[in-house]
């Protein structure tokens, strides 16, 4: 689990583009242990696809407005 308060730009954000893919990587990730009880839980497989989706999405912006922050979020997730 990654710390939200380390990728904040201030006290009061919750909206910052870091810290949303933070926060869609802890529901893909309680998504994922669902799906490996409930493999036949269709829409719940739909919604984590949309929510990888989403999160791809972020990753992109954030690689084009701050490529950094970017290479910093990436190998602490242990992306590819």
């Amino acid at each position: 689990m990654i710390s939200n308060k380390k990728y904040q730009l201030h006290q009061k954000d919750t909206g910052s583009t870091a810290l949303q893919i933070i926060l869609l990587r802890e529901e893909i990730n309680k998504e994922k242990s669902h799906l490996a009880k409930n493999k036949k839980d269709v829409p719940a497989k739909r919604a984590l696809l949309k929510k990888i989706a989403k999160e791809k999405k972020f990753f992109q912006y954030l690689k084009r407005r701050s490529p950094d922050m970017y290479e910093k979020l990436k190998k602490e997730i242990n992306l590819k």
